[in-house]
Formats: C-alpha cells, sequence, structure tokens
C-alpha cells in the first residue's frame, strides 16, 4: 500500500546503482518526413477546391484566415498565400 501512496503522490523509489542504466541515444529522424497516402489525398482535395474558388471567393477566405491580400492579386497567388498561411 506504501507503494501505491508513493506512485500516487509522484514519489520514486530510489534505483540501485546496479540496475541503473544509462539513458539510450535518440535516433536521428530524417530530414524530410513522408506524407501519408490520407495526408496527400487531403492535400490534393484542398488543392483542388481552392482552384475551384472565383478570385472574390479565394479574397473572402484570405480575409478569414487573416492572410493579407488585395484584389490586384493573381488567383495562383492568392492561392500560395492560402496554403502558406
Amino acid at each position: 500500500m506504501i507503494k501505491w501512496l508513493k506512485s500516487l503522490f509522484g514519489f520514486k523509489e530510489a534505483i540501485p546503482a546496479s540496475k541503473e542504466e544509462a539513458p539510450k541515444p535518440k535516433k536521428a529522424t530524417p530530414a524530410k518526413i513522408k506524407a501519408t497516402k490520407k495526408e496527400t489525398k487531403v492535400k490534393k482535395a484542398q488543392d483542388e477546391a481552392l482552384t475551384a474558388m472565383t478570385k472574390s471567393e479565394l479574397l473572402d477566405v484570405a480575409k478569414v484566415h487573416g492572410i493579407k491580400a488585395n484584389a490586384s492579386l493573381k488567383k495562383s497567388e492568392l492561392i500560395e498565400r492560402i496554403k502558406n498561411g
């Protein structure tokens, strides 16, 4: 019961020196992480939805998301700004 109370309140038992393990080195993570199939499908669907919108709709989306955009921008520039945040 004492062990349970200690674990409940966050007290840790002392580990004997013989059982201590050196911390394992972290594995090197690759610079680029591949996107899953589901993520790529979602991204592709979002891209298609943006390209299907009119320029005025894209300006409204940019305004909602707080992205600086005006009517002098091209549709492709608006889409890039929305994608990049």
